[in-house]
């Protein structure tokens, strides 16, 4: 009987090893997605406790367990817009876009411009710098350096 037990637990153990894979697997084509997610939700939480110590602004317990939270919303909404996708929407769109999981990255887009506002906002309220500009005037002078070098090499 004992000897039973034991083997009916070895197996247990078995299945529940071989159904998790089934599952890693089943959700392997989004874990880029939701690895970049937290990503940025990470930057976003440390530019603004950065910015509560530069503005003398208290931290609490609370709101820092309020990143738990939204890092689960955030997962969760990818992984049901992943199965939403897969299952539903999959047929539909690829009549009309060649994009693989199109609902699940245009979300993933979506909450990551939300995070990547939100470090803006942080940074410029820290460093009076704000990001959008930044970028604007490095491209446009990366667009010069490449226009002088042409004329250079003519």
């Amino acid at each position: 009987m004992m000897n039973q037990l034991s083997l009916l637990l070895a197996k247990i153990k078995l299945y529940k090893l071989q159904l998790m894979a089934i599952t890693f697997s089943f959700f392997m084509p989004i874990s880029g997605i939701l690895i970049l997610i937290a990503i940025f939700i990470f930057f976003d939480t440390t530019t603004g406790i950065w910015k509560s110590i530069k503005t003398k602004t208290k931290v609490t317990s609370r709101g820092l367990s309020q990143i738990i939270s939204k890092i689960m919303l955030y997962e969760f909404c990818v992984i049901l817009f992943f199965l939403m996708d897969k299952l539903l929407l999959s047929e539909f769109i690829a009549q009309f876009f060649s994009i693989e999981l199109l609902a699940t990255k245009i979300l993933a887009l979506t909450l990551c411009s939300i995070e990547l506002i939100s470090i803006n906002e942080n940074i410029k309220a820290i460093r009076g710098v704000d990001l959008w500009t930044s970028l604007k005037l490095l491209f446009r002078r990366a667009k010069e350096i490449t226009s002088e070098y042409k004329d250079i090499n003519k």
